[in-house]
């Protein structure tokens, strides 16, 4: 599926669990444009191109080309900018922040309590 720009990006907003219609909001385009785009087979202008790659933690390179080397699956960094673990681990998870965003607190204060206490036992183990 991915041997094309828009076919990488495709690839990369499933992995990241991103619907096609918020990750276009989020850059600024329309859906269609992603559509489009994708149907056309064509690349979109250099500064849509950048944000695409920015924002889903990539290189321009990987996304035209479609060079592995500029893609690392593991962590996604971005290549020729300064990498922002913070951010990925973000995207990444997002699913766990808004559920944890949606417990009561007391609820969330307990679920954290066990995550660190997991953390520390999992360093311990190690």
């Amino acid at each position: 599926m991915t041997d094309n720009f828009w076919n990488r990006v495709l690839d990369l907003l499933d992995r990241q669990e991103i619907s096609r219609k918020e990750f276009a909001m989020h850059i600024g385009i329309s859906y269609s444009s992603i559509h489009n785009g994708a149907t056309l087979n064509s690349i979109p202008s250099a500064d849509i191109a950048l944000r695409i790659a920015y924002e889903l933690h990539t290189s321009l390179e990987y996304l035209v080309y479609g060079n592995e080397q500029f893609y690392d699956t593991d962590i996604a960094p971005l290549v020729g900018q300064s990498y922002n673990m913070e951010r990925f681990l973000q995207e990444k998870n997002r699913h766990i922040l808004l559920a944890l965003e949606k417990m009561r607190p007391e609820v969330r204060k307990s679920v954290e309590d066990l995550i660190f206490t997991l953390e520390k036992t999992n360093l311990q183990e190690n």
